[in-house]
């Protein structure tokens, strides 16, 4: 019944004949292959950094780049979903001036707070060290020399996918990165001959951090035309801090919601729980490909077609992107389903106990899948104050019951804490899109 859904004569014919739906398709297909290889690639890094750092090291670790994570939504300000709304929009209306004009300023502002944000955290570990071991206290403070980096890598990747490079935007974090960093790992292993611990891990992360931030940038330069790279830049500092503030606060709380449930993980049960618990959420996230895929070509799409008042042609690409999501989503997560106890012990044997709470997060995703892109829809039609604010109910909801949940059933709380807000935010923006903007971001059109 799904297939009929999708696969009819009908929609074949608008991919041949329909030029907004042909690029939403190839570069969601384009983007697909890349988060394909991407996330087989980053999956073999993980079960390499498993296997040779062992349970301890990889949760500190883990644990230490996902805090980075947090500091790294931070220090974008928001500027990496409000760069491909506004980078969209003044492509379409050639406002070549704005154009560069926010391309220097997102930059300038990414390295004053990343910095920024690495200071204040440096003081933060600094004033808890006797709360750490010595490995989690250095794996921490290069994570911190990460962290400026990171967020420039980041920014770059986002302002190549406001252009539409999607396949180059998502090559250097999800696939240069980790290949490189697997190719180091190796190497230095092979030399060494001996156990690797987190402190070497996270400084050769750093190191191929640095080189696909310095990849991106010279992709970047080369992808602007020689008319906006000569242009006098035009600001808009105000609509641009506008928008970002709330988008910064959406983020924060979207990173709340996918990275609690670790951290709280790890600070109660502590880092080897979390490094466990870890794996699954990695490998639930597999399912949202599709997702991925389909979003990063159709974020900018959704902002050109909005703000140039074709709500019909808004609404085609919208269903067409939920359909091809939904399909997807449902047939890996059957897959990983069934091969789950396998996947989880090729990180070894501990990781096996993590079954439970890789279904629990399965179900999640699939409701995440069914919504569509309605967190876009949100962010790219000017209503990203509204989305935060479910988001950030949501992520406060998902504080309290990871606090309930942990101490009573472990990982499998955190689970249940994470797919029951998850389920939340999702419902409550598919209802705010539908009545707000008129438009259906499920898989199926409804009037």
């Amino acid at each position: 019944m799904i297939f009929k859904l999708i696969f009819t004569r009908q929609l074949w014919r608008k991919f041949q004949t329909d030029r907004n739906s042909a690029i939403l398709v190839r570069g969601a297909i384009g983007s697909f292959v890349v988060k394909v290889l991407g996330a087989a690639t980053a999956f073999a890094l993980h079960i390499l950094l498993a296997r040779l750092l062992g349970v301890t090291q990889y949760g500190i670790y883990v644990y230490a780049l996902t805090c980075v994570n947090i500091l790294v939504i931070i220090s974008l300000l928001g500027l990496n979903n409000s760069l491909v709304r506004f980078v969209a929009a003044y492509k379409a209306q050639q406002k070549w001036g704005l154009l560069r004009g926010i391309f220097r300023r997102s930059t300038q502002a990414v390295v004053v707070f990343s910095f920024l944000s690495s200071l204040i955290g440096g003081i933060i570990v600094w004033c808890l060290r006797n709360h750490f071991s010595h490995d989690q206290l250095i794996t921490s403070y290069v994570a911190l020399v990460l962290l400026p980096i990171f967020s420039l890598a980041k920014l770059q990747e986002v302002g190549l996918r406001a252009i539409k490079l999607v396949v180059k935007s998502n090559l250097l974090l999800e696939v240069i990165r980790p290949l490189l960093l697997a190719a180091i790992l190796i190497a230095f292993y092979l030399c060494l001959r001996q156990p690797i611990f987190a402190i070497q891990a996270m400084t050769i992360n750093l190191i191929a951090v640095i080189a696909t931030f310095v990849t991106g940038r010279l992709w970047l330069i080369k992808a602007l035309p020689h008319s906006v790279r000569e242009i006098r830049p035009l600001y808009a500092d105000k609509k641009w801090l506008k928008v970002s503030l709330p988008l910064l606060f959406l983020a924060g709380a979207s990173l709340v919601l996918n990275r609690t449930d670790i951290i709280m993980l790890g600070a109660i049960l502590g880092s080897s729980k979390a490094g466990i618990y870890a794996v699954a959420s990695r490998v639930a996230s597999l399912v949202i490909f599709g997702l991925l895929a389909t979003n990063a070509i159709v974020a900018p799409m959704i902002s050109e077609l909005y703000h140039t008042g074709k709500n019909d042609e808004l609404q085609r690409i919208v269903t067409l992107a939920a359909r091809g999501i939904f399909a997807f989503t449902v047939v890996v997560s059957i897959a990983l389903a069934i091969s789950g106890r396998y996947l989880l012990s090729l990180f070894g044997r501990e990781f096996v106990v993590a079954y439970t709470p890789l279904l629990i997060l399965l179900g999640g995703q699939l409701i995440n899948a069914l919504a569509g892109p309605v967190g876009f829809l949100m962010i790219m039609t000017d209503h990203q104050n509204q989305a935060g604010l479910i988001v950030g109910v949501s992520a406060a909801v998902n504080i309290v019951l990871n606090a309930l949940l942990i101490p009573r059933i472990g990982l499998s709380g955190a689970a249940v804490s994470t797919a029951f807000t998850m389920v939340l935010w999702n419902m409550a923006m598919l209802f705010y899109v539908k009545r707000k903007l008129g438009i259906s971001p499920t898989i199926i059109t409804i009037r």
